[in-house]
């Protein structure tokens, strides 16, 4: 990546990692979703054919608005916005998807407070954000020795590094997975569920090509297995918008409880 240009992260729309991360969110795709920092475009006809009945794609690098428009995926619609307001009005959508987007916002409580905004009471919140307890830094990591530059990744061990000691160095966040539910809850959503997205070994190889096979065709079941299931690449959070203080009712009934 040339040196200036700021690190928005790898795409994870592989074709692996897109069934994957859908499939763990798929129970509660239904009706109009928002795809939050779409990107290419990669994830939204995987949500469609998920139970979507539109999508709306929006994302600030309107390249990436371009080159998904060009797909031509029916049901779907995208547009470049300006990264701090949706331009929809409240009560828009019955989903939104922020797929490895809110570590690059601006602001998150105002990000994650715009979304609530546009969502319907009831409907759903699905985040996914880098989990601190991976031992790998994904984004890129600026170092200065002397008078060299130093621009590499990933990076071993630099989130579990102090924060204090790593915010000059990284170009996007990372959370521990209690600090994403409190930014989650502080936006007023209600958490439903938390899980572990794990690497799909498409874009990083690490393990040998049979031990690669073997993990991927069990990769549903790692998330299971306690003590390993904190150590995943993202955490994955399913919230709702109550439809009161009181108490939560989801559009459909199709959720399963927080873990």
């Amino acid at each position: 990546m040339p040196v200036g240009q700021p690190d928005r992260g790898r795409g994870t729309a592989t074709p692996l990692n897109v069934r994957y991360r859908t499939d763990r969110i798929a129970q509660y795709v239904s009706g109009r979703w928002l795809d939050y920092g779409c990107a290419e475009g990669g994830y939204t006809s995987e949500l469609l054919r998920r139970g979507a009945t539109e999508v709306v794609g929006i994302d600030v690098d309107a390249n990436r608005i371009e080159r998904a428009a060009s797909r031509v995926i029916q049901g779907a619609t995208f547009e470049c916005f300006d990264g701090v307001r949706v331009p929809y009005d409240g009560g828009s959508f019955d989903g939104a998807f922020v797929n490895e987007v809110l570590e690059h916002v601006t602001d998150e409580q105002q990000s994650l407070q715009d979304i609530y905004r546009v969502l319907k009471p009831g409907a759903y919140l699905v985040v996914i954000s880098p989990n601190r307890w991976f031992p790998f830094e994904g984004h890129a990591v600026n170092i200065a020795v002397a008078k060299h530059k130093f621009r590499f990744g990933p990076a071993p061990f630099v989130p579990w590094l102090p924060e204090r000691v790593t915010r000059s160095w990284t170009e996007a966040r990372n959370y521990w997975p209690h600090e994403l539910i409190s930014k989650v809850r502080n936006a007023g959503f209600a958490i439903l569920e938390k899980g572990s997205i794990w690497p799909v070994l498409e874009q990083y190889p690490w393990l040998p090509s049979r031990l690669i096979a073997v993990y991927q065709n069990h990769i549903n079941q790692i998330d299971q297995i306690p003590g390993l299931r904190r150590f995943g690449v993202s955490t994955l959070l399913v919230a709702v918008r109550p439809f009161s203080e009181r108490g939560v009712a989801p559009i459909n009934r199709r959720q399963r409880p927080a873990g």
